[in-house]
């Protein structure tokens, strides 16, 4: 995808000639480019010559390279094609570049067309030379009839050492048991968090000393550290990954996960959240369209400044990734059961994407009108979002 700049300052400097009927003249100054505070994307390519890498269509000039907010002293050399990175610069020189992989750690078993690391199944076909080395996947996540899973982007194996034999994961938190300090990544990996020193800014009041609870972090998407043991991951760190896009200039990659029905908002990669106005542009095959195009599974790139999207860019290889469609229904909510509720008789799933609005529960809205949002998955009406009807 080609990257479309966000904003172009160029100053104009009168310069003035005293003296003996001196003309005043006016000279254009080179254009002083500014980037996005905070790039996302993959790299495209690696020009170690020049210490540049570029990403998102756009080269950078790399200042230092760091992983787990950790400086890598081997820096560029460890960079390859098609890893996820995050840069944050406000010019195009000296760029830090922060490695954020999806996941990284030992490759458990191969198939035809699937492989297993850290106790995820992901779709993608590997050597099958590779069982049983260090790798470092970057994916993105994506909307499947399970719920979300990963577009996996790459695979590289890597030297553990390079990366302090750091096992890594993420995904959506679901299966929050406070009693056991357990959770699930997804609807595999267990993730035991009872001897984790850092939770991040996670806060619900939790007595342990320094360690706060996971009740806010259900079903958003976190980042785990730690180490495989016996087929549960035990976490030493957890973290709401959740990228604050309000204050800055953003250029950000990946797939639509969640879209409104009248397209004013949408969620990018289950956590980057933009509102989309009148004067947001959207292109595809260079071309400006509607934005109807728009849908749960798009590729796109975004440009955003405070939140809202300036640009979008749908992939024209990849515009669509997911066969999901929408849909809306409106009446009144009965049948309430542990995985779907009808709206006038009609059956509507629940899974652990549904969102209740105004913090409710779905019992609370038994007999009333309300409005749901969902997705078609295969045959099953699964619902995204349900409030409460305005009288």
């Amino acid at each position: 995808m080609k990257k479309i700049t966000l904003a172009t300052l160029i100053g104009l400097v009168l310069t003035g000639c005293g003296g003996g009927g001196g003309d005043d003249s006016a000279a254009p100054q080179p254009p002083v480019e500014t980037k996005p505070q905070l790039v996302m994307g993959t790299i495209d390519r690696i020009d170690p010559v020049n210490n540049e890498i570029t990403v998102n269509g756009m080269p950078y000039q790399v200042n230092d390279v760091e992983y787990a907010n950790k400086p890598l002293a081997d820096g560029i050399a460890l960079l390859q094609p098609q890893m996820m990175v995050e840069l944050t610069a406000l010019t195009k020189s000296n760029v830090t570049v922060s490695i954020e992989p999806t996941m990284v750690g030992i490759i458990s078993d191969i198939t035809a067309n699937t492989f297993v690391v850290n106790g995820v199944t992901l779709d993608y076909k590997l050597d099958p030379e590779l069982a049983g080395e260090w790798v470092m996947v970057s994916s993105l996540p994506v909307v499947t009839e399970l719920g979300l899973g990963y577009k996996v982007l790459s695979v590289i194996k890597i030297e553990k050492d390079d990366f302090g034999n750091r096992y890594e994961l993420e995904g959506r938190l679901t299966n929050l048991n406070e009693v056991d300090e357990t959770f699930k990544i997804g609807a595999s990996t267990l993730v035991d968090f009872s001897n984790a020193a850092n939770l991040g800014d996670i806060e619900c009041g939790n007595d342990r000393t320094g360690i706060q609870c996971l009740t806010n972090a259900d079903k958003q998407w976190v980042e785990v550290s730690g180490e495989m043991q016996g087929g549960i991951f035990m976490a030493d760190e957890v973290e709401i990954d959740s990228d604050d896009a309000e204050g800055q200039e953003v250029e950000i990659e990946g797939i639509i996960t969640d879209i409104n029905s009248d397209k004013t908002k949408f969620t990018l990669n289950a956590r980057n959240q933009f509102s989309i106005n009148h004067q947001t542009k959207i292109e595809y095959n260079d071309q400006y369209v509607d934005k109807n195009r728009l849908v749960i599974g798009s590729f796109i790139e975004v440009e955003a400044l405070n939140g809202v999207a300036q640009e979008i860019e749908l992939d024209s290889d990849d515009s669509n990734v997911s066969d999901l469609r929408e849909f809306e229904k409106k009446g009144i909510l009965a049948n309430i059961t542990a995985t779907s509720f009808t709206v006038n008789g009609f059956k509507i799933d629940i899974d652990s994407q549904t969102i209740v609005d105004n913090n409710e529960k779905l019992v609370d809205l038994d007999g009333f009108r309300v409005e749901v949002e969902g997705v078609i998955i295969g045959t099953r009406y699964v619902a995204r979002e349900i409030e409460r009807e305005d009288d």
